[in-house]
């Protein structure tokens, strides 16, 4: 008995296309959720990494600072809180943890973009988007 008109390799080929669609939706729910968990802890403490332009991480509360020069293999391990280990990692950006504050600070996010919606779940200030002297206010 014949299900399909198609091939089994048309089959197996649709098969894992569906697959990999379902990888691309998941990793972006996750993504929406950890952006979400970002955007949540930086507008209850203010200025800090994971509200800053400069700021890329991809999972557990630390990240690449990009304002800051790359440094050795080395200074990245150790940026990590990595004493030694066997292997040095090439060159690259240093890492920071989320509640880290430096001098290179920017948020030039529109954050009035997102929709009252999504800022009133993560704690933003209405007011704090639209403040008298032009200045975003957050957290504390």
């Amino acid at each position: 008995m014949k299900f399909s008109s198609l091939s089994p390799g048309e089959v197996e080929r649709r098969r894992l296309s569906s697959i990999e669609a379902l990888k691309e939706r998941r990793r972006g729910e996750w993504e929406r959720s950890y952006q979400k968990r970002c955007d949540e802890f930086f507008w209850k403490n203010g200025r800090c990494c994971a509200g800053c332009d400069h700021w890329v991480s991809e999972a557990g509360d630390v990240g690449e600072c990009l304002s800051a020069p790359p440094v050795s293999g080395g200074q990245v391990l150790r940026s990590l809180g990595i004493e030694w280990s066997s292997y040095t990692p090439p060159p690259g950006q240093p890492f920071t943890r989320r509640d880290h504050v430096c001098g290179a600070f920017q948020d030039t996010f529109d954050w009035a973009s997102l929709g009252g919606e999504y800022l009133v779940s993560i704690g933003a200030s209405v007011a704090a988007l639209t403040p008298d002297d032009g200045e975003v206010k957050h957290g504390r």
